[in-house]
């Protein structure tokens, strides 16, 4: 190449990335300026430690988190019953650590595309959070969408935000999870009862029809039923075994105060299951579906030590704690959960021939 054909192409190469240049410039410009790594919540960098109220909706759920006098975090509108301080400590520090990577879509039309619509929308599918500090102080006020996983690194992970009331939405990294569940606020079960403890089991229904079981050996998973009819046998072995999963480790989806919310357990639907462990811990759980579609699951639990207890002092501490914890409350339970807690004999055994 001359050294004229080479300027001339020098020249052109030079317009080309100029040209380039200016629109890659004109198509991600935006009125918004903001120094990269920057806070999203810059108002949070130095109140972690004020953070009073929290409250977190969606289309389905509505959890408000607020801190008492003591220093203890309750769910508000759920008769403060307790939540984790180590779940909101983690999530307040999150949402303080948030750092905008980019701008992006100031459209509303957009917004659908990355989730940080206002709940208003029909489709919305966007969380709204609120963080408050001292004397109401808004720390936070914003629409979480959904995650990036392009920019997810070994600590970090993208994320879409929007705060309420600004058009312009922000790519942030960090890491943080929103507890979407009120059991992710609450963080552990409200009971656990040993699945390998269990003895015996007793489901009675409404009709006064029973299910009885008991492990065939104390270092196996086998149960058998006890009151098989004449003829009849067992189909699914596994229905029976599951029996004793009913209160090993169990969370709730929701809690309430008795009585409350038309949680009234009717005696023409309430399954009454009674379990006995090897060491003399008797747990009642009565349980019923809410709604005509069973897809609303209510217990209610309650602890005794049964007369043959070997150890009664250490039992009826277990059993002491327990009630301590359930004695006031009634608990929406997950189906799974309640399907152990309500076999019915017919349901364990093969069908009559015809």
């Amino acid at each position: 190449m001359t050294p004229k054909a080479f300027l001339a192409f020098t020249a052109v190469t030079a317009v080309v990335v100029v040209t380039a240049s200016f629109v890659v410039v004109e198509r991600y410009a935006t009125a918004t300026f903001v120094k990269e790594k920057e806070p999203i919540f810059p108002s949070m960098h130095d109140k972690v430690n004020d953070v009073t109220e929290l409250l977190y909706e969606d289309k389905q759920v509505r959890i408000k988190v607020a801190r008492q006098p003591d220093g203890q975090f309750v769910l508000a509108e759920r008769h403060n019953y307790p939540v984790s301080s180590q779940i909101v400590r983690e999530l307040v520090i999150g949402l303080a650590e948030l750092k905008v990577l980019e701008p992006k879509t100031k459209l509303e039309k957009l917004y659908t595309r990355i989730q940080v619509d206002d709940l208003e929308k029909e489709k919305s599918l966007a969380k709204h959070l609120q963080v408050k500090g001292k004397n109401g102080e808004p720390l936070i006020d914003a629409l979480i969408g959904r995650r990036n996983f392009d920019t997810t690194g070994l600590t970090d992970e993208g994320r879409y935000v929007r705060r309420v009331g600004e058009a312009q939405s922000w790519l942030v990294a960090g890491r943080f999870d929103i507890p979407d569940q009120i059991k992710k606020w609450v963080g552990k079960e409200f009971m656990n009862v040993d699945a390998k403890r269990v003895d015996t089991s007793t489901t009675t229904h409404p009709d006064g029809t029973k299910l009885i079981v008991q492990r065939e050996d104390r270092s196996g998973t086998r149960f058998k039923v006890l009151n098989v009819p004449k003829g009849r046998e067992v189909e699914y072995q596994i229905d029976v075994d599951n029996i004793s999963d009913g209160v090993d480790r169990i969370e709730f989806e929701d809690v309430a105060k008795p009585g409350e919310n038309g949680v009234d357990f009717p005696k023409d639907k309430t399954i009454s299951t009674t379990y006995t462990t090897y060491d003399g811990l008797i747990v009642v759980a009565d349980v019923y579906a809410k709604d005509e579609s069973k897809s609303e699951f209510w217990g209610r639990f309650k602890a005794s030590v049964s007369d043959k207890a070997e150890n009664k002092e250490e039992v009826q501490k277990e059993a002491d704690k327990i009630n301590a914890e359930v004695a006031n409350w009634v608990y929406r339970i997950p189906a799974f959960k309640f399907r152990y807690m309500s076999r019915r004999l017919d349901e364990v055994l093969k069908k009559e021939d015809s």
